[in-house]
């Protein structure tokens, strides 16, 4: 119902000005509509990526702001003062992220300003059940899924799923452990290297099959989750060190 809603107040480097509400769980925020849940245009600079440069989502009662592995950041504006996204940050209520959209003639940044706003606030759920999570061994180049105490190696992965969970998991280090949005393109290419009429629609298959052997429900993925139109992310966690 209007109102009832997070509403993201955007405001522009050149007085643009629109509202958004937050009607999904998962929204990108990036320099093209066509690419983007919410698109910053124009961008004539091109100092916004264009393909999912940030995304929100929602986790139990909060929001997150996720940067998406940038080259110009995301920023956070709160009473305190604006600090830079490192990985992801939770918003509140009249928290604004700020992303650079011009550079003027004398080198002054101008930045989107997306004000955050949350009329009626989701209360957390304790669904009662235990954290399940799946990590990578970078090292032995292994996949486990972990339920609580129980740690439960994937196998039988091939060599086409192999590189995906390796990529995928390389970008995700590289920022921090937050999970990237990985672009189809970037993923044929990790996938198949100089192959080529690699399209979207195989990569889609691939997902497919690892779903089936990675996910508790493979309808309800919460690992290999998709970007609508961009390609996938996965969510995973860093491998312990061993004593």
């Amino acid at each position: 119902m209007k109102g009832l809603l997070p509403v993201f107040e955007v405001h522009g480097p050149n007085d643009e000005s629109f509202a958004v509400e937050l009607t999904k769980d998962r929204l990108t925020i990036g320099r093209f509509q066509d690419f983007n849940d919410i698109g910053l245009e124009p961008d004539p600079q091109q100092l916004i990526t264009r393909k999912a440069h940030c995304v929100i989502e929602r986790e139990a009662d909060t929001w997150w702001v996720i940067d998406n592995g940038s080259v110009n950041r995301t920023f956070i504006r709160r009473e305190a003062g604006v600090e830079v996204v490192f990985g992801r940050a939770s918003i509140q209520d009249g928290d604004a992220i700020r992303i650079l959209g011009l550079l003027t003639d004398s080198g002054q940044p101008l930045y989107w300003e997306l004000v955050f706003r949350d009329p009626l606030k989701t209360q957390r759920v304790d669904e009662g059940s235990s954290t399940v999570f799946i990590e990578y061994d970078w090292i032995q180049a292994r996949l486990f899924r972990i339920e609580g105490t129980h740690r439960e190696e994937i196998r039988n992965l091939r060599p086409q799923e192999h590189k995906l969970i390796r990529y995928m998991d390389q970008r995700n280090r590289a920022n921090g452990q937050i999970a990237v949005m990985c672009s189809y393109e970037e993923l044929i290419t990790a996938i198949w290297g100089d192959e080529i009429n690699h399209v979207e629609a195989e990569v889609n298959h691939l997902v497919y099959e690892l779903r089936q052997k990675i996910e508790p429900d493979p309808n309800d993925p919460r690992f290999l989750q998709s970007v609508r139109g961009l390609g996938y992310r996965l969510e995973t966690r860093p491998t312990r060190a061993s004593r």
